[in-house]
């Protein structure tokens, strides 16, 4: 190979994966259902009422916190791509040798997957335009579920992980573990919440339960036993680990330490040739992301 022969490197885009629910407030007035005659109804159309949500020509995301400014860019069956971007101040040398600062305004792509069975978001994890990717979690909660409310219908979104994750930390502290805490979201998935022992969409039936903690502890100067075929724990874990969590996921402690496991710090994470984004290449980037977000 000649030496003058640069071969030019391929740099990537991290994208970080989380799962939204829709969850119906049966609590409401027959007439607060507005065109629904049931809240089962309702459930049954959730998908196409945040599709209108967000499709909206008004709709935008926002936050308390920062100026953002958002736009639908593409969309295609159940596919829809934005862009997020927030003002930002650059440092410019000119060709004086003086210098001047001048607004930028880096942005971000979020993907959405809309199909029922899916509902999951993709979200670009660059800390120029934001912190991480969870700060544009906690403000594409406040956009949306505002919206949803107003339908009597509530909107997570939760991080999806590797549930081996867990697993790990458990063959890490064999015989250590004193407590474990695990917070989910009501089901609305039957895909995620099939390997569940626990039927918590019977407990959403009966009482409108939205949310719920369960946690296991061990007699005191002793521990529990977690074993990895406990059908109980595996199918918490699971379900979770799909993105059911909510308000950390799982949490754990060990005998002499505390919170050592945080299972929503790690989200699912996959990346994606920079010079299809630059390129706007939406064509292609919308079959690169349905088959990652399935």
């Amino acid at each position: 190979m000649p030496k003058d022969l640069q071969i030019p490197s391929t740099k990537n885009v991290a994208f970080e994966v989380f799962r939204y629910q829709l969850v119906v407030d049966k609590t409401m007035q027959a007439d607060a259902f507005k065109n629904y005659e049931s809240p089962e109804q309702l459930r049954a159309d959730k998908n196409n009422i945040f599709k209108d949500v967000i499709t909206n020509k008004n709709f935008r995301f926002n936050s308390s916190s920062t100026n953002i400014k958002s736009k639908l860019l593409y969309q295609k069956d159940d596919m829809y791509y934005f862009k997020i971007s927030t003002r930002r101040s650059a440092r410019i040398y000119k060709e004086d040798f003086t210098e001047d600062t001048i607004d930028n305004y880096p942005n971000i792509i979020v993907a959405i997957n809309n199909d029922p069975n899916v509902q999951k978001i993709a979200i670009q994890s660059s800390s120029t335009p934001f912190k991480d990717a969870e700060t544009v979690r906690r403000f594409i909660i406040e956009s949306v579920d505002t919206k949803m409310k107003s339908h009597s219908l509530s909107f997570y979104l939760e991080p999806i992980f590797d549930k081996q994750d867990f697993w790990h930390f458990v063959r890490k502290y064999p015989n250590q573990i004193t407590q474990l805490n695990f917070s989910f979201i009501s089901p609305n998935l039957a895909n995620i919440s099939k390997n569940l022992t626990i039927d918590l969409k019977q407990a959403y039936e009966d009482t409108n339960m939205h949310k719920a903690k369960f946690e296991m502890n061990a007699q005191k100067d002793s521990v529990l036993k977690i074993d990895e075929d406990g059908k109980f724990v595996k199918g918490l874990v699971s379900y979770i680990a799909d993105g059911g969590g909510t308000d950390g996921g799982i949490t754990a402690k060990i005998l002499g330490r505390r919170d050592v496991l945080n299972t929503a710090q790690n989200p699912n994470e996959f990346s994606i040739d920079e010079k299809l984004i630059k390129d706007n290449n939406w064509d292609e980037l919308d079959k690169l992301f349905k088959d990652i977000l399935l």
